[in-house]
């Protein structure tokens, strides 16, 4: 790719929204990302310690599915092997916790 070919492709991408923009609506993400889990981990904690309930694992369902988003959305785009190795490790506790929350539902 030359130089004007990187630009008329930087400028298709970022249409309408400056760099200042973009980087306050990733860090908005990141800190909404990080202020769900803490709710979803203080809410497993008030269940299983304070109530006494037993695992609830849509909880970790919900965190699992964040991490997995990441790490399945950053192989795709840097095909590195460690990135793809933990794509499919998030992956795969995804589909854990699912079958487990599945069999809650049935049991």
């Amino acid at each position: 790719m030359d130089k004007e070919e990187i630009l008329r492709a930087s400028r298709r991408e970022n249409q309408n929204k400056d760099i200042y923009e973009l980087e306050i609506v990733n860090k908005g993400q990141r800190i909404g990302g990080i202020i769900g889990i803490c709710v979803t981990f203080a809410l497993m904690f008030a269940e299983r310690i304070i109530l006494k309930n037993g695992m609830n694992y849509g909880y970790f369902l919900i965190v699992l599915s964040a991490c997995a988003g990441l790490w399945i959305y950053k192989a795709l785009k840097m095909r590195k092997k460690h990135e793809i190795f933990l794509a499919v490790l998030w992956s795969v506790l995804v589909v854990y916790a699912a079958v487990m929350v599945i069999l809650g539902f049935l049991g």
